[in-house]
């Protein structure tokens, strides 16, 4: 993420920007399960999917509490594993991961904390792909 594009938003929403270690962590987990193109193939993993046209923020939140990333009160936004990322509220990256990022593929992973450090649980995670979908891992 570019930190300085979204400070104001970082700001407003409580949120912390995260080291870049944290999300190349995460991008290295990503990169265990097989891919396609520009994101996950997902034919042998299994997955929750949101087409997003026509969804409102309410119904996005709503779709991602029920599914694994949904059990952690914060979320991991990631769009580069050479940016630091974004740890903020789960329902603050539900409704505005559009704002975070202008590149097409993010994902965003539960994240734990405790003591003001985070644990990210990197397996609890959803993908936006090409702006118009999400994938949850199930």
């Amino acid at each position: 993420m570019r930190a300085e594009e979204i400070s104001r938003w970082v700001v407003d929403h409580g949120a912390l920007i995260s080291t870049v270690g944290l999300a190349a962590a995460f991008d290295a987990y990503l990169c265990t399960l097989p891919w396609a193109g520009q994101g996950i193939d997902w034919r042998g993993v299994p997955v929750r999917t949101l087409r997003l046209d026509g969804v409102s923020d309410d119904e996005a939140v709503q779709w991602a509490a029920d599914t694994p990333m949904g059990s952690h009160d914060h979320v991991l936004v990631i769009d580069s594993a050479s940016e630091p990322g974004v740890i903020c509220s789960f329902e603050d990256a539900v409704r505005d991961f559009e704002l975070l990022s202008s590149r097409p593929e993010l994902y965003m992973c539960g994240v734990d904390l405790s003591g003001g450090r985070p644990y990210p649980v990197f397996e609890h995670f959803i993908e936006r792909r090409s702006f118009m979908t999400l994938n949850a891992k199930l």
